[in-house]
């Protein structure tokens, strides 16, 4: 069934491919989760991106589309990242071309058929129509006090096992995860989406309702995912946004009566949310200090034993976990990268973050870092299974696009 699937998705794409690129996009966060073959390799959207990477050289001019792409470095040193680790520790073919595929190549793609504003158009209202259903799902689960589709994938047994479904309660709230692999993905997946609704909604100069009612609600749902990482990443991306919205004298009173009704409702939650993180042994379950050590214990010799090129693509998962089970999750980007890619890995993901930090300063000035500066702080912190850099890569491409359209004449207009 799933396979025919795929196959008719081909053919459409073949038939219509921008339309088939944009239309992967936002359901690319949700396809992830489903399998193929087995319960762990090759998931629904490595095998349509394949597809699309296959197709691309027919459907456009990619060359000169290559020239421009503004993260054609990062991706050409995570390439050669793969391929020193492969040649130089555990080969892993097959997994690594599907990985830097889904990863680093389908953003490319996605670069190749945005030309037009009404293709940028069409992809953000995609994004909308997806992310609201996510929303709205979000609030059923709050108010059932559980996750219904979650747990029936899971009973089907037709997830990959990143999915899991939690029914914990933290700081008041069960830790809502609406479609996602995790409250930490779903979290981090909607602040940043909220970040760019903001800077889009400044872009554009104009407001709907739907759309004001969905940043706010990307912003504020990240709060009830119960995880500490989440809520920094989330803090540093309402930085600039909390900055924007509260400069200037219009409504200040409005304002400050909103601000400070606020802190006096919520008082109580984010004393208990301030404590948690100084006392992170004691305040809540979850990841402490101490584990997170232990952590860093556990992958240190099999860092240093490999520690330029590293041990292997999956080696923390394959073998660490197996003969360690104190690694847990692994709650870090930098002890998976380290292990499995080595310092050569890390340099490239750095680079990644760094063109992300670079393209969005140069249109959006310092509140362009908060968005990198987020997801590097969530990373560094947590894991987010089943969100990967390219959904970021994504964002950002959403965002040099619309102030293509947009921004550039904003700017000439309020220059002259």
């Amino acid at each position: 069934m799933i396979s025919y699937a795929i196959g008719a998705y081909l053919a459409f794409a073949i038939v219509s491919f921008r339309t088939a690129v944009l239309l992967l996009v936002p359901f690319s966060l949700l396809l992830h989760m489903f399998p193929v073959f087995d319960r762990q390799v090759f998931s629904v959207l490595d095998c349509c991106c394949l597809g699309l990477t296959a197709l691309l050289p027919f459907k456009c001019d990619f060359v000169s589309k290559l020239k421009t792409y503004p993260f054609l470095v990062p991706s050409l040193l995570v390439g050669a990242s793969f391929v020193i680790t492969n040649l130089l520790a555990e080969a892993h073919w097959p997994s690594t071309v599907f990985v830097l595929n889904t990863i680093y190549l389908f953003p490319f793609v996605v670069w190749c058929v945005l030309d037009e504003e009404k293709d940028v158009k069409m992809l953000l209202y995609l994004f909308c129509v997806y992310f609201g259903f996510c929303v709205i799902y979000a609030l059923v689960e709050l108010a059932l006090g559980e996750n219904i589709i979650v747990k029936n994938l899971l009973r089907m047994n037709i997830v990959n096992e990143n999915v899991i479904n939690y029914t914990e309660i933290r700081f008041g709230f069960k830790r809502l995860q609406s479609i996602f692999d995790t409250p930490m993905s779903m979290g981090m997946a909607m602040a940043v989406f909220g970040y760019l609704l903001f800077e889009t909604r400044k872009m554009l100069k104009e407001s709907n309702f739907f759309i004001d009612i969905l940043l706010v609600a990307c912003l504020v749902l990240p709060w009830l995912s119960g995880a500490r990482s989440v809520f920094v990443s989330a803090f540093i991306i309402l930085i600039p946004i909390l900055n924007q919205t509260m400069k200037g004298n219009r409504f200040a009173l409005l304002k400050i009566a909103l601000l400070g009704g606020g802190f006096f409702l919520l008082g109580g939650w984010f004393m208990t949310l301030i404590d948690s993180f100084i006392h992170s042994d004691t305040a809540v379950t979850g990841s402490s200090v101490d584990m997170r050590l232990l952590q860093f214990a556990v992958i240190m010799p099999f860092f240093l034993n490999s520690p330029i090129w590293g041990n292997g693509y999956a080696y923390t998962w394959s073998f660490v976990k197996a003969v360690d089970a104190d690694l847990l999750g692994a709650e870090s980007i930098w002890l998976q990268m380290l292990v499995d890619f080595g310092v050569i890995g890390g340099m490239a993901y750095i680079a990644c973050i760094i063109y992300m930090a670079k393209h969005l300063k140069s249109m959006f000035g310092r509140s362009g870092y908060a968005m990198p500066v987020a997801v590097i702080v969530g990373y560094s912190l947590s894991t987010f299974l089943g969100l990967e850099l390219n959904y970021f890569f994504i964002i950002c491409i959403m965002l040099m696009k619309i102030y293509e359209f947009y921004g550039k004449e904003n700017e000439e207009e309020s220059d002259s």
